[in-house]
Formats: structure tokens, C-alpha cells, sequence
């Protein structure tokens, strides 16, 4: 527990890819298609993404109940910041194509996850 009060952000943060991943398998089609949108964009909820985001979510948050060293913290951050910056184009592009050019409530969301993620990686203790 004592590791898991130190990583709570982290742990949080795992938790939110998993659910992104399990509201991905849950709901068949989570991202719609603009019309003017390139065709990827309607795939990346598809089982195969939801899947790894499951993955990684359930990695990160069972890290966290070890002591996180630097390496082992690189690869969370590298992780995160990668599934969520992905996302965060997606979501960018999907809205930019979208009838109506205004970012979503999910955009605004995954760009703050974006930002947090950022700040804790580079404010937080080095471990």
C-alpha cells in the first residue's frame, strides 16, 4: 500500500486507459464518422485498440503497487503519453472534420489528461 499511496497518480491514470479501453469493447461504435474524415478514424475502437488500451491501463496500474524505478517509470510515461496523445489526435482530426468545427467535451478531456501526464512526468519525484 505504502507504494501505492507514492503512485496514486500513475495508478489513476492506468485506470482511466482502462476504462477508455473497456468503454471501446462496450460500445460498438464509440467514435462516429464525419462525412469529410478520413477512414481510420471510425477503427481505432475497434476491439483490437480497446484491447491494448486494456492492457496497458491494467500494466500501469499493477506497476504501481511496486516501487516504480526509472526505467520501469519511462515506459509508464512513454506509454500513456503515446495512447493518449494518439487519442487526442484522433479525437482533433475527427472534430476538425465534423460538420460543426467546434473540440468536443472528449477532446477538451484528453488534452487535460494530456497536460497532467506531462506535468507528472516531469515534476514529480524521479524515483
Amino acid at each position: 500500500m505504502k507504494y501505492l499511496k507514492q503512485n496514486h497518480f500513475w495508478f489513476i491514470t492506468g485506470a482511466e486507459t482502462f476504462t477508455l479501453g473497456i468503454i471501446f469493447i462496450l460500445t460498438g461504435n464509440f467514435i462516429d464518422k464525419p462525412p469529410n474524415a478520413p477512414g481510420f478514424i471510425a477503427n481505432v475502437d475497434d476491439p483490437p485498440f480497446a484491447i491494448a488500451l486494456i492492457i496497458i491501463g491494467l500494466y500501469v496500474m499493477f506497476s504501481c503497487f511496486d516501487e516504480l524505478r526509472k526505467s520501469n517509470k519511462d515506459l509508464i510515461v512513454f506509454l500513456l503519453l503515446f495512447v493518449w496523445t494518439f487519442y487526442l489526435i484522433i479525437f482533433s482530426i475527427h472534430d476538425l472534420t465534423a460538420p460543426v468545427l467546434l473540440p468536443k467535451f472528449t477532446t477538451l478531456f484528453i488534452l487535460f489528461i494530456n497536460i497532467r501526464i506531462l506535468l507528472e512526468a516531469f515534476w514529480s519525484d524521479p524515483g
